[in-house]
């Protein structure tokens, strides 16, 4: 039995899903659609693939992706969701490429090196993790593969920010342009929801980082991760209110020493900031301030942070490592994230120490489609010092707030009281 004589019964999907199939079957070339975390983003796209391929013989789609792991992985579901149905005539796994028994073939590629895709022609495409792509790459690289034979085009994404993503989801929300559609799926709507991941999103994420990746919020997807509106501030650095802890941010090359000492309130009394002295010399001169305010105090250990961190603690036992990971900075930025945003700490205003104000205010997340974690960074070429020091600073008087110099009282007896 040829392909053409088959009936092929297609999935059952959710409502979400089913509102983006209306746009994909209807008139528009442009399809655009907002799929968060949690939605079916990967199954929806691969059964566009299929309804393509297996309804219009002869087409040639394109599946793009940001990088080249990502191409691999729903090409290689793909195949083995469809290997025994007989419609497969061949599977190229070194060209990314599946062919089916109607002529149609299927393109699994990167724009990782966007050059290479130039010269190729397509009749459908599914532009994956749009907001992803390098801005440019589809006007004037993805785009000319469907100007002459081009008949649908899917973009499906989270949002990231007010980029080329959100542009194409504008132009398909007016009726004039009508080559454009587009829609939004929404977590909720799917029946297979993993809550645990949500939930566990939910309580450690900030508000609009959450926003952006699990509900799709154009309007909340800006990069920054602090929100500056809600952060509280001193006009003056405030007498301490019970102890005092200090996180202290090495600096390697240009960057800044910091050493930022908080007290058990939240409140910033004190920040060392330094670079390009001598490491004995701002060594000495953070010591000076660690005996001020008998902080307790973290250090991060990472490179020649391990050298300064003996120095350091050789003339103050009250002195920890802080080690630095991908997850350990993770979870004390969104930590300061939730604390700023709540008013338990709060900072110098900016005319007090405007470095610390400018750098929460820039500091960026990135989300990684693909290894699905996300990355904190200040924008190159600016500094995270403070912001750093500041995290670790906060994460020391969380987790060592109970430790201390305690006075006990012995009966004549030597019991405890």
């Amino acid at each position: 039995m040829t392909l053409e004589n088959q009936t092929i019964k297609g999935p059952n999907l959710h409502k979400g899903q089913l509102r983006a199939v209306d746009l994909i079957k209807g008139p528009a070339k442009y399809i655009t659609v907002v799929a968060p975390r949690q939605v079916g983003k990967t199954f929806l796209s691969l059964n566009a693939l299929l309804y393509w391929s297996i309804n219009e013989p002869k087409s040639v789609i394109f599946f793009c992706s940001p990088t080249y792991s990502q191409a691999k992985k729903p090409m290689e579901e793909l195949y083995d969701a469809i290997q025994a149905s007989g419609i497969v005539k061949s599977y190229n796994r070194s060209d990314f490429r599946i062919e089916l028994q109607n002529g149609s073939v299927i393109h699994f590629k990167s724009t990782e090196r966007a050059d290479n895709l130039r010269g190729f022609t397509g009749t459908h495409m599914i532009v994956d993790e749009s907001a992803y792509h390098q801005e440019g790459v589809w006007d004037s690289v993805l785009k000319p593969i469907m100007l002459v034979k081009g008949r649908k085009v899917l973009f499906i994404s989270t949002p990231r920010g007010n980029n080329w993503f959100k542009k194409m989801y504008d132009l398909g929300q007016i009726e004039e342009y009508e080559d454009y559609a587009s829609c939004r799926m929404h977590y909720s709507e799917n029946p297979h929801l993993n809550l645990k991941e949500l939930e566990e999103a939910r309580r450690s994420l900030p508000e609009h980082i959450f926003k952006a990746e699990y509900e799709g919020s154009f309007t909340d997807s800006g990069q920054t991760v602090f929100d500056m509106s809600k952060i509280q501030t001193h006009s003056r650095y405030p007498t301490p209110k019970g102890k005092v802890f200090c996180g202290i941010d090495l600096g390697k090359q240009n960057d800044y020493t910091v050493a930022t000492f908080i007290d058990a309130e939240g409140n910033i009394v004190d920040i060392y900031r330094a670079n390009q002295q001598d490491w004995s010399m701002m060594t000495k001169e953070i010591l000076e301030r660690i005996r001020k305010w008998n902080a307790t105090v973290e250090v991060e250990v990472n490179s020649i942070g391990d050298v300064i961190f003996e120095q350091i603690k050789k003339q103050w036992q009250d002195t920890h490592p802080f080690v630095t990971s991908n997850k350990s900075k993770n979870d004390i930025i969104e930590g300061l994230a939730v604390d700023l945003h709540d008013g338990t700490v709060k900072v110098p205003h900016e005319d007090l120490f405007d470095a610390l104000w400018f750098e929460l205010s820039i500091y960026e997340y990135q989300y990684s489609p693909k290894s699905r974690t996300l990355t904190y960074n200040a924008p190159s070429p600016f500094h995270d010092d403070t912001c750093m020091s500041l995290a670790i600073a906060n994460h020391c008087r969380k987790e060592k707030k109970s430790l201390g110099t305690y006075a006990y009282v012995k009966r004549a007896g030597g019991n405890w009281s």
